[in-house]
């Protein structure tokens, strides 16, 4: 894992990003905070099942987290103009394969910071906007603080995550890089099967 990859591990412990079920009334910085505490909690409490079955980290982020990603929005950005062009098919493969890599990528990855603290900055958005920036700051033992900021809007009434940015780099923005030569060569399709591909094989030990 490239050390990007791991400063992208350490937003979803810092709370990857979305209310808790039981949480659709508190406010946008409350929903981080508190979903942080959740996910820190239970990674602490069940470390020595998840080292010995990794897979039961993917369960635990699907069933507190993802949820209440807007994949849709994540997805659409992500892949930018293409998007646009993109038929329904390949739309509904990619936000599955997208979602998958995400799971994949940074579930095992977690276990190595459960000691770190995060510090919440006060929101500088207007509370009543739909859309706002909650910033945090992840401490870790001999590291300089990492700025993890997340950006979230009102959907419905309930708060979904559609990007986040570690250290002033855009989660969206660094993957809409990475993609946008390779569907320039190759096309959409080969991306999307080559990301299926990838999530088929066992995760490579770390």
């Amino acid at each position: 894992m490239t050390l990007i990859h791991r400063q992208w591990a350490w937003l979803l412990l810092a709370g990857l990003l979305s209310p808790l079920a039981v949480a659709a009334d508190l406010g946008p910085q409350q929903l981080v905070e508190q979903t942080s505490n959740e996910i820190l909690t239970r990674l602490r409490q069940d470390r020595p099942a998840l080292e010995k079955d990794p897979a039961k980290i993917n369960a635990l982020l699907e069933d507190i987290v993802l949820p209440h990603f807007d994949f849709v929005r994540i997805s659409a950005w992500t892949l930018g103009k293409y998007w646009r062009t993109a038929s329904q098919a390949q739309k509904l493969r990619f936000i599955q394969a997208f979602r998958t890599l995400l799971v994949r990528t940074y579930g095992v990855a977690l276990l190595n910071y459960t000691d770190n603290k995060i510090s919440y900055l006060p929101l500088r958005d207007d509370p009543a906007s739909v859309d706002v920036t909650v910033r945090t700051e992840v401490l870790g033992k001999g590291r300089y603080p990492v700025a993890v900021n997340y950006r979230l809007y009102k959907l419905q009434g309930e708060w979904k995550v559609y990007d986040v940015s570690i250290d002033g780099i855009s989660l969206v923005a660094n993957f809409r890089a990475s993609y946008a030569g390779e569907i320039k060569q190759d096309g959409l399709d080969a991306l999307i099967s080559r990301i299926e591909q990838h999530n088929a094989n066992p995760p490579a030990p770390r």
